[in-house]
């Protein structure tokens, strides 16, 4: 599991500094890890709470084969 955490961050990184095909992995990472739900929730104080189920099991998807991001 930490190798698809490290792969899944190093294109979350390169797609914030504005690498448009890091972008598109890492969305579908976010996707995948997330089940493609956020769910912003506001609190008595006026502030949000965000809420979500992380599926760990995603992020073995972005492990990196043979050099290059694949399934497993």
């Amino acid at each position: 599991m930490p190798k698809g955490a490290e792969s899944a961050r190093r294109e979350i990184a390169a797609a914030l500094a504005g690498d448009s095909r890091a972008s598109l992995k890492a969305r579908v990472i976010l996707r995948e890890a997330y089940e493609g739900k956020i769910q912003l929730q506001p609190t008595p104080e006026g502030g949000l709470i965000a809420r979500w189920n992380l599926q760990t099991m995603a992020l073995l998807g972005a492990v990196v084969t043979s050099g290059r991001v694949g399934r497993i």
